[in-house]
């Protein structure tokens, strides 16, 4: 059987082959950009008492996850307190004497000793603020990287 390239399917599927190898470079460098940038508007809008919570923002290299078919950067806080700042914490008093075992009791434990609720921090949302910032920004620049990958290799 004698077998007929018809209309450039051939050149297409090689085209497509070549796509897909450089694609994942391409990838991670625009995860690891985007990633920087929301790293460093997180570290922005970080309140500053001391700057161990604002110097405590990490970006953890790109990761395959899902059996290698998602690509996913981290920005991550290795601050015990990150969480409270980020969501909001609840206000505690004792009456007087300090004590720093309030967090370990129940509502009703707390009751019977006498600890007060005593209001809501509200979070800042640091780190929701800076990915709502840069999910409109990562799109445009996915789209572009595509983009470029298909005019390079002449598909357009």
């Amino acid at each position: 059987m004698v077998s007929k390239d018809v209309f450039g399917f051939d050149e297409l599927e090689k085209s497509f082959k070549r796509l897909e190898k450089r694609y994942p470079n391409q990838a991670d460098a625009l995860l690891m950009a985007r990633g920087q940038a929301v790293n460093k508007r997180t570290k922005q809008l970080t309140p500053v008492k001391t700057k161990k919570l604002r110097n405590s923002w990490r970006l953890k290299k790109v990761k395959l996850y899902k059996g290698g078919t998602v690509r996913v950067v981290r920005v991550q806080s290795g601050a015990p307190h990150a969480h409270l700042i980020e969501y909001g914490h609840n206000v505690y008093t004792t009456g007087g004497r300090k004590t720093g075992k309030v967090a370990r009791y129940n509502i009703v434990q707390r009751t019977v000793r006498g600890i007060k609720k005593h209001g809501r921090v509200e979070g800042t949302h640091m780190l929701e603020k800076s990915m709502n910032e840069a999910r409109t920004r990562f799109s445009r620049d996915a789209q572009k990287m595509l983009d470029k990958l298909i005019e390079s290799e002449g598909l357009d």
